[in-house]
């Protein structure tokens, strides 16, 4: 594969910096859907609809595509571009120092309320960035942080996953590897019962890297049909609407199965949706937003999209349980509200904590804009 020019790997997106913080808006109507529980008709399917929005898709895939871009380096050596100290130390940078910070101030809430949960042992547990791997504690802490697990797995296995697919193993294969592994985890640890570890096969699939890794793939689908001049800017905007078209109608048939078929999440229909339909609907709108000029590109582009999208982490990691409860009792019972002021305590996050660390630990300083 023939590397792309460093301008290339560095290069900024602005439109998917910006799908950021729409992304991050989905995780936040996936907890605090518009309105109370109608009893039925077209008040319950648009809450239903509301409730299954699905943002962290999006993020992995962002994920794939620039981390594949930056540090693919094409051929079988199992080692990143610059080697695995800086790009270590640039993951550590870029996911870390907010989230460690946030998660202390969550266990001291928690210590304060008296939970249960607010624990050594379990503090520990989140600081490892282990407890994504336990079913029993996923959930607890901060709660949408379970997925950094996922994550950080992604990160520690790119490299290799990279030079595998240099020495001849289909990318397509991959996650299908990546799913038997799991397999066999489930099929060794669940029987065992430590606190969930791999506890089932749904866990597997719905919250660990092994389970998710389609999001990645395609990102890095992307970014060799980036590298290859196959995303050039064109006219009209096909891919674009078919991605957002896609993406609704995903969620339709979520919202759909979830209401009139079973409300489980290891349903076999909705894992398939959720990991395979979402991620290829998702594909099609980044490639999309990569190669045609449209008003949703240029909307996504702009300055403000830009601010939210650069403060989204800090806004997914304090939306919600225990960091915004404090938030939420003072205000009335207005979505709208919550969001705009979660936002804006995100963006002060962003601004005082998140990037001035980021930037001193990294191993490169650039501009806040450039960072992932």
């Amino acid at each position: 594969m023939a590397l792309p020019p460093p301008a290339r790997a560095n290069s900024y997106f602005p439109a998917l910096t910006g799908l950021r913080a729409v992304a991050a808006w989905l995780v936040f109507f996936h907890h605090y859907p518009f309105s109370t529980q109608p009893a039925a008709g077209l008040g319950l399917a648009w809450r239903t609809f509301v409730r299954e929005q699905h943002g962290l898709p999006l993020l992995l895939l962002l994920s794939g595509f620039l981390i594949a871009l930056r540090y693919d380096t094409g051929t079988p050596a199992l080692s990143p571009r610059g080697g695995w100290r800086r790009y270590l130390q640039n993951r550590f940078a870029r996911i870390y120092p907010l989230y460690a910070l946030l998660t202390l101030a969550a266990f001291a809430v928690l210590w304060h309320w008296r939970s249960p949960t607010a624990t050594p042992g379990l503090l520990l547990l989140h600081l490892s960035l282990l407890r994504g791997f336990f079913d029993e504690y996923k959930f607890t802490g901060i709660g949408p942080a379970w997925s950094l697990t996922l994550l950080e797995c992604f990160y520690l296995a790119a490299p290799v996953l990279l030079a595998w697919r240099a020495r001849g193993l289909s990318l397509w294969a991959q996650p299908l590897l990546l799913v038997a592994v799991g397999s066999g985890l489930v099929a060794v640890l669940a029987p065992l019962q430590l606190h969930g570890l791999f506890g089932s096969y749904g866990f597997m699939l719905h919250y660990t890297f092994l389970g998710h890794c389609l999001e990645f793939f395609v990102g890095v689908w992307l970014a060799d049909r980036l590298r290859a001049g196959r995303l050039q800017n064109r006219p009209g905007g096909w891919r674009t609407a078919g991605g957002v078209l896609g993406w609704v109608a995903v969620t339709a048939a979520l919202a759909l199965t979830q209401s009139q078929i079973a409300t489980d999440t290891h349903y076999g229909p909705y894992l398939f949706l959720t990991l395979v339909l979402l991620p290829l609907a998702g594909g099609l709108l980044f490639a999309g937003l990569l190669s045609e000029q449209t008003w949703l590109r240029k909307v996504l582009s702009g300055p403000l999209f830009q601010h939210l999208g650069r403060s989204s982490y800090a806004f997914y990691l304090v939306h919600a349980y225990p960091l915004s409860f404090w938030v939420y009792e003072w205000l009335p019972d207005s979505w709208l509200l919550r969001l705009l002021v979660v936002q804006v305590l995100a963006y002060g996050l962003y601004r005082v904590v998140e990037a001035p660390l980021g930037n001193w630990l990294r191993a490169e300083r650039m501009a806040p804009s450039t960072v992932h």
